[in-house]
């Protein structure tokens, strides 16, 4: 995770950064002796930019958003649909919200929301997964949501609390099951734990990957541990280490592909310097992920642009390809892509991801592009695609103001895949 995600709760400074965009009009006239010059002619400004998308929780503030579409519900008229979550704070109080589509992502309702009276005011990075399969007490259909807790709670660890809803999202309860205890109490910057991603192994067990900054000399690590029976999990290991003490691999996300492979992507960033590489790893049972020193490869297109930060993927089994974003689009030059950057997607080459890659317009892009790491524009954007394969479902955010009120908002839309 970034350094900056660890200030969820200074929204206010953050605001700022959404730029006001100023719209410079010239005339230019002459005249002298007994006549005039003809006016030189002047281009019109730009019109100013629109939103795109719609907003998924009205007017209220949401983030960290995650999508799934359902696909082993007992009830078989529930399969299909698509289920969003993301984090809120109503009323001051960390809330996981859940949305249900049932129109392949042209709208949703609210569906149900994961909250704990026992929570801090801090939750960050909240995790929305289906089982695909029973693991042990958790039968299949299962939803699984996890969220980081804690974070502006001195001398308390930090935690990953899990929570099962067996009726699509409407109601949740709490497992007695964490994916990660942070090792140390919080007691201020680089000890806490971040990102729950769960996932399926091959063998039919339940994993966790997580971003860990409490392992002495390295300023975070990522970390995966599973659970045969859905009770008991082993320790923590290794996923991807710091090389140097600097160092801060994160915000894993991961799928299966069509080969049954898997794939993670996640960022590799350092307190050096927040470059903050996307870069991707195959695991062919989805456990086991190679050296953790081996940080994998870097998605590229042809001309040399990669992302920055925030990187999310999805599977495409109708292309048989890879749909990959991030934060903010950098040229071969390593700075912002000035024509690109806040709008593009990438699409693999290959079904593992190898190659260059290609890129498509996205569906929803911030109003200003970013061009300096924040936890709000285009932060961790999911993606999905539509049940015929042919589009591509997006939720992004952005800070905005609605009624005078400014916050971060989620919007989703859909754009057409390539062929």
């Amino acid at each position: 995770m970034s350094l900056l995600m660890k200030l969820w709760q200074k929204l206010a400074v953050l605001t700022t950064m959404l730029p006001t965009l100023l719209l410079i009009g010239a005339c230019a006239s002459c005249g002298g002796g007994g006549g005039s010059s003809p006016t030189t002619p002047t281009e019109p400004p730009p019109p100013p930019p629109v939103r795109t998308g719609t907003l998924l929780n009205g007017d209220a503030e949401a983030f960290y958003p995650r999508l799934i579409r359902l696909a082993h519900q007992a009830d078989a008229s529930l399969n299909g649909a698509v289920i969003a979550s993301t984090i809120a704070f109503p009323g001051g109080q960390g809330q996981g919200r859940i949305f249900i589509s049932r129109d392949d992502g042209s709208s949703f309702a609210l569906q149900g929301s994961v909250t704990d009276a026992t929570w801090p005011k801090g939750l960050c990075c909240g995790s929305i997964y289906e089982l695909p399969s029973t693991v042990g007490v958790l039968a299949k259909g299962t939803l699984l949501w996890s969220a980081s807790v804690g974070q502006d709670t001195p001398g308390t660890p930090m935690k990953h609390p899990i929570y099962r809803s067996t009726d699509a999202g409407k109601t949740w309860t709490a497992l007695n099951a964490h994916c990660g205890i942070a090792r140390e109490p919080r007691g201020g910057e680089g000890t806490g734990i971040w990102e729950p991603e769960f996932l399926v192994t091959k063998d039919g067990q339940l994993a966790c990957m997580y971003s860990d900054e409490t392992d002495d000399g390295a300023s975070q690590v990522l970390k995966i541990m599973n659970t045969a029976d859905g009770v008991t999990w082993t320790a923590p290991r290794l996923l991807v280490a710091a090389v140097k003490p600097t160092d801060r691999p994160g915000m894993a996300v991961t799928s299966r592909l069509g080969d049954g492979s898997y794939l993670l992507s996640y960022e590799f960033c350092s307190t050096a310097g927040l470059d903050c590489r996307t870069y991707l790893k195959r695991s062919a049972d989805g456990l086991n992920w190679g050296d953790p020193a081996d940080k994998g490869f870097e998605p590229k297109t042809a001309a040399g642009q990669w992302f920055r930060h925030a990187p999310t993927h999805v599977w495409l089994p109708a292309q048989q390809r890879i749909a990959l974003v991030g934060q903010i689009l950098n040229d071969a030059g390593g700075g912002p892509d000035a024509a690109g950057n806040g709008g593009t997607i990438f699409i693999s080459s290959t079904a593992d991801g190898s190659g260059a890659w290609t890129t498509m317009a996205a569906p929803v892009k911030p109003l200003a592009p970013p061009t300096a790491t924040n936890w709000c524009q285009n932060y961790s954007s999911p993606l999905l695609p539509s049940a015929d394969g042919k589009q591509l479902l997006m939720l992004a955010s952005d800070f905005e103001t609605v009624n005078g009120a400014q916050a971060c908002r989620t919007r989703f839309a859909k754009g057409a895949l390539p062929s």
